[in-house]
């Protein structure tokens, strides 16, 4: 949706210095930042450098587990149906904790 309305709002220093904290916390523009608000989502803290090595290792870990499940010979019917299973639950695992995380939720916001 096109955006053509603007607003303006005067705000005291403080409150603009918590506006422009907050924003680069959850990674946002200022006004990306207040219109989730508006939209009623609670914006989410950019997770550090760690979440993002922890989810590379689960993503890898996923590929090894299919790749063993496809090895030509390597493995019975039914032993790679499990791997494939498995890996297949270490990417939901992986989607589950992204969406944890990462992806703004509705609510009150808490995070002030």
């Amino acid at each position: 949706m096109k955006r053509t309305i603007r607003k303006y709002y005067t705000l005291n220093k403080k409150e603009a210095e918590d506006l422009k904290k907050k924003a680069k916390k959850t990674c946002r523009s200022e006004a990306g930042l207040v219109r989730e608000l508006i939209n009623g989502f609670e914006p989410r803290e950019k997770p550090g450098d760690e979440f993002y090595d922890a989810m590379s290792d689960v993503a890898r870990m996923a590929d090894d587990l299919q790749k063993m499940a496809y090895i030509p010979g390597g493995t019975s019917g039914h032993d790679s149906n499990l791997l494939a299973d498995e890996a297949m639950r270490w990417r939901k695992f992986q989607a589950d904790i992204e969406r944890r995380f990462l992806t703004p939720e509705d609510g009150v916001m808490k995070w002030q």
